[in-house]
């Protein structure tokens, strides 16, 4: 396979820098002696010249070469050109910068064999020091860059957001990373959520650079939009992911009707999210959704909850209709609880003998039972029924004394 070679480059290639009075030529372009970096006792050259040079670095970027002189006298070549084909990039070149110049040489092809030794002396002063000033500021530049990147890129860390980005000063990908001491790995599965609590889809960043040869530094790296992320908006981010589930229906297909809280924010979030991000137990998402949810049953399943056997069993979610299944413990039996969210679905108690596997059996039971009240509905539920269970109605005619008969029943029940 043969090796491609960029064309537009003009490094290693050998071309003529021709020079009239205080001008020079690479093709149709004018560089002056300023752009060419010469002393400052060369202010023209007496008759025509032409060198030879050699390309050691081509910097497409800053338009710039850096080169070395082969002759300085080519004498033969004034009548000549570069290449026709290399005109276009000549043309562009707005600076040369020769790595070591012979200021004997350079005198002489400027003003011939005359030369004054006074003038060579005072143009290699000059020459040393404009030399000397240059290699200090080529040794330490500092690049400030603006730019957005998508909230979508970005890769969420503990204390930190990160991403890689590429530069026009380098060859190289720069990894990036920008410090916010509230944030946590688990939210990069859920990043999309915090374009809405954000009201953006993308972060504008400041990242300051040192250069020193071909060294890169990253100085700072800042984003007003990832300094805004504190604790409240963090806590708008959970209500907006804790909301969305209310709105989505895409497990509803799923040959499950019972899922912990893992399971269920685990289906709405990317791949790898960890419920911890913003719950270290069910209780807290219950109170969430209580809190973001218009419910007609908020003291009753605010009762149940402070009922609920969280040592033995995990609080289970269904989500047709949304709804909790709690257990209680008594002293004989273990009691499995139906409450829904907001339809007017009656109380469900389930019991079953105090013993765990029987616990277990009764559970994968009732998520079978769920499973045909979600496909058939409950009326076809109740008429092929043959398992015992009791049912508390709710009387919504008047919410105090309503809630006071229900809790009233359902501890007669559990006792």
């Amino acid at each position: 396979m043969s090796e491609k070679f960029d064309k537009s480059d003009l490094t290693g290639k050998t071309i003529l820098l021709f020079f009239d009075q205080d001008k020079a030529f690479l093709a149709d372009q004018t560089l002056y002696f300023s752009d060419l970096d010469f002393p400052a006792a060369i202010t023209t050259f007496e008759s025509q010249a032409v060198w030879q040079i050699l390309v050691n670095k081509h910097d497409k970027q800053q338009n710039c070469l850096y080169a070395s002189v082969i002759s300085y006298n080519e004498a033969a070549h004034k009548t000549a050109s570069n290449p026709a084909d290399l005109r276009d990039q000549l043309n562009k070149i707005r600076q040369i910068r020769f790595r070591k110049l012979d200021t004997r040489s350079l005198l002489r092809s400027a003003a011939g064999n005359r030369t004054p030794r006074k003038l060579v002396a005072l143009a290699e002063t000059q020459y040393a020091a404009r030399q000397e000033e240059t290699k200090k500021l080529q040794q330490v530049k500092i690049i400030q860059e603006r730019f957005s990147v998508p909230i979508k890129s970005l890769r969420f860390q503990l204390g930190a957001v990160s991403f890689d980005r590429n530069f026009w000063f380098t060859d190289q990908t720069i990894h990036l990373s920008i410090k916010n001491y509230e944030l946590r790995e688990e939210f990069d599965a859920v990043k999309n959520y915090f374009i809405n609590a954000l009201k953006t889809h993308d972060i504008n960043v400041v990242a300051d650079f040192e250069l020193q040869d071909d060294e890169v530094k990253i100085l700072k790296v800042e984003s007003p939009e990832i300094a805004r992320i504190d604790k409240a908006l963090i806590e708008t981010v959970r209500f907006e992911f804790v909301s969305g589930i209310g709105r989505k229906n895409s497990m509803l297909d799923i040959d499950q009707s019972l899922f912990t809280m893992e399971e269920l924010l685990a289906h709405y979030a990317d791949e790898g999210f960890n419920s911890n991000a913003f719950y270290q137990s069910d209780l807290g998402f219950f109170d969430d959704l209580l809190q973001i949810t218009d419910t007609r049953h908020y003291r009753h399943l605010r009762f149940l909850s402070s009922i609920h056997a969280h040592h033995i069993m995990k609080l289970r979610f269904v989500l047709n209709p949304f709804s909790f299944v709690f257990l209680v413990e008594g002293s004989k039996y273990y009691h499995l609880i139906w409450e829904t969210l907001d339809t007017e679905e009656a109380t469900y108690i389930w019991s079953c003998d105090k013993r765990l596997d029987e616990l277990k059996l009764a559970t994968r039971k009732l998520d079978d039972i769920l499973s045909v009240i979600k496909a058939q509905g409950k009326t076809a539920y109740l008429n092929t029924v043959e398992d015992p269970f009791r049912r508390v109605y709710h009387d919504y005619s008047d919410l105090q004394d309503g809630f006071v008969k229900w809790k009233a029943l359902l501890e007669q029940y559990l006792a």
